[in-house]
């Protein structure tokens, strides 16, 4: 570790100089055995993310801007906090980074030229290849330390293998002899690159590809860019933060914290002063009347004795109350205005009645003000209880519609949690009765024979209970009956009332109620045209039966007879007189089927007259 003799905070200050130096170098110095890059902070999600796939990604970043930038491998002998760069140079890894400066602190640590990554420090032909580009030579400082010759190119992006014609392109811009010396022509045409601009690169191109180089065109051009200036920083340059960049390094607060629920600590009530002094005498004090004293009309002072010493306090008085000063553990301070202190701003006149001075108190943050280091936000009960905030941001793919659907979803999981079914337990001795819910009666009928029947206390009241009967599988009735001349509210009434029809006992129920609808039932059931396992509601899955029919008899009219789950009891017929197919409903009563407003005993006789009358339009929508 470097300077271990620092105090922490020491250290922290020598990371942000280089930092604002390079990034580069300082974020390249936590891509270290420990993977120290991935405990950097880039997203609130970044958890999410599996680390292998996120360190990959980081990898082949640096390795993209290494490149681009280059690396000097001399810096990195003399200052070692730059060394970590290297492994990122196309051809080496960390493995080889450390080879190479390892070998080249054995020999003067110097680098002199880029020929000498072969003839010193034995990289393989490949290696070279890939990595002599983006390995730069400070030319002129190499010069200062040793006398043999420094290739000027050494210093450039241009590589190793195209250094002839970097030459020749220096020679012909100055327009000199092709025998001259061609390494002072580059010398030359360095100090002077304007003389570049007048080369014909795209006849040179042309030349090389008919030598059997294939198309360089974009090659030459980048080398005409490296000569013009060599190893160029392409990265966008520094700037200034801005107020928001900020107010974001000092308090952790970004746009997304727009939103989010935060605790802070009341510092004080806010007062603003009438603008207008003169508004100040048009505005009369109060008076208390349950009190008899005199109360400021701006701050609502309430002790004053009487008019004199309201106006002699208006003078020095803060103002009117308009909201509440709060502090958050950022840093920052939030304001919180009368209209956000309360779903009912109106129940209440001064915020001290309802916040005190040191009080902790939970806020949703609503604006942020960078410049102000401020925030303004809300501690109503329906912005504190709300689950996303209005002003939050989504991802891109972020399936908003799938979320509403959700949420639906969830309100009425949580709608139908808090209903619970109260009902007083009853002592009535019948085989039929039980003393359960809805709900049980539903899953002990599960198991029972179609046209069974539970009878049950009503969640209504003591004067009521409720059979419920199996009309098929999966779909059960709950009919409400109701008692009369009952002797005490936990006796059974002598009379029994289905709608206006009377009953003496629940048999009669069962045997004159119950038995006939579940009979008219079961003939729908075992009817050869019943659609077995479809439910009226499937209306795509009948009316695609319906079509099939169709095709198979065009002559035919078919139709079909499916139980209804959405209204139990009831059972609709599907048919398809032409091109649309049509639905309607038929009723199970204990005197038979209802349909149409008409009353038919058997389904033979519903059947036999719909088969006539169908083309006839029904007299309303009747279920």
């Amino acid at each position: 570790t470097e300077f271990p003799n620092y105090p922490p905070i020491l250290r922290q200050a020598v990371s942000l100089g280089r930092l604002l130096l390079d990034p580069l170098i300082e974020y390249a110095h936590l891509c270290n055995t420990d993977d120290d890059i991935l405990c950097v902070s880039y997203h609130p999600l970044q958890n999410e993310v599996n680390k292998e796939e996120l360190l990959f990604a980081l990898s082949l970043e640096f390795i993209n801007r290494v490149n681009e930038v280059g690396v000097d491998v001399n810096r990195c002998l003399e200052h070692s906090h730059t060394s970590y760069l290297l492994q990122f140079v196309c051809g080496l890894g960390p493995r080889k980074a450390v080879h190479l400066l390892k070998i080249l602190k054995q020999n003067d640590n110097l680098l002199e030229s880029r020929t000498k990554l072969v003839t010193l420090c034995r990289m393989g032909p490949k290696v070279f290849m890939n990595s002599a580009g983006f390995i730069k030579i400070d030319t002129a400082k190499v010069s200062e330390r040793t006398d043999a010759y420094v290739e000027v190119l050494d210093g450039s992006r241009v590589h190793p293998e195209t250094y002839e014609w970097a030459r020749k392109m220096a020679v012909d811009a100055l327009e000199i002899d092709d025998a001259a010396d061609p390494t002072s022509a580059l010398e030359e045409i360095l100090q002077n690159p304007d003389k570049l601009k007048d080369l014909d690169l795209d006849a040179f191109a042309e030349e090389l590809a008919r030598q059997g180089f294939g198309n360089k065109s974009i090659t030459l051009y980048d080398i005409r860019a490296e000569l013009n200036h060599r190893y160029k920083d392409l990265r966008i340059p520094y700037e200034s933060p801005s107020a928001e960049r900020i107010f974001t390094m000092l308090t952790k607060e970004t746009s997304d914290s727009i939103g989010k629920l935060v605790m802070g600590r009341v510092m004080h009530i806010v007062y603003r002063k009438p603008r207008d002094p003169e508004e100040r005498e048009r505005v009369p004090p109060i008076r208390d009347e349950r009190t008899g004293q005199w109360k400021c009309q701006y701050c609502y002072k309430p002790d004053f004795n009487n008019t004199n010493e309201v106006w002699q306090h208006i003078d020095s008085c803060p103002g009117q109350p308009v909201g509440v000063k709060v502090r958050f553990d950022s840093g920052i301070t939030g304001f919180i205005p009368n209209k956000y202190l309360s779903d009912r701003p109106d129940s209440f006149v001064d915020p001290s009645e309802r916040v005190r001075r040191n009080q902790p108190i939970y806020c949703r943050i609503l604006e942020l003000d960078p410049d102000k280091f401020s925030a303004t936000c809300s501690c109503r009960s329906s912005d504190l209880r709300g689950l996303q905030p209005q002003n939050s941001e989504f991802d891109r793919y972020f399936d908003k519609l799938k979320c509403q659907d959700d949420d639906e979803k969830d309100k009425k999981l949580r709608e139908q949690r808090k209903i619970v079914t109260y009902f007083v337990k009853r002592v009535i001795s019948h085989p039929s009765f039980h003393n359960v819910t809805f709900k049980d009666a539903e899953r002990m009928l599960q198991k029972f024979e179609q046209g069974e029947a539970i009878i049950r206390p009503s969640s209504k009241s003591v004067s009521h209970l409720t059979v419920t009967w199996k009309v098929a599988d999966g779909i059960y009735q709950h009919i409400d009956i109701k008692e009369e001349g009952k002797q005490h509210q936990f006796s059974l009434g002598k009379t029994l009332l289905i709608g206006t029809e009377e009953f003496e006992d629940l048999d009669e129920i069962l045997a004159r109620h119950i038995q006939p609808m579940a009979a008219l039932a079961r003939d729908v059931l075992s009817h050869k045209y019943f659609l077995d396992g479809k439910l009226a509601e499937d209306r795509d899955a009948i009316e695609g039966y319906l079509f099939d029919e169709k095709k198979r008899n065009p002559q035919r009219i078919p139709y079909t007879l499916t139980p209804s789950q959405d209204y139990p009891g009831k059972f609709v017929i599907s048919y398809l007189p032409r091109n649309k197919a049509k639905h309607e409903y038929m009723t199970v009563t204990s005197e038979g089927f209802r349909f149409r407003q008409q009353l038919f005993q058997s389904l033979e006789a519903v059947l036999a007259w719909f088969k006539v009358h169908y083309r006839e339009p029904p007299p309303g929508m009747y279920r």
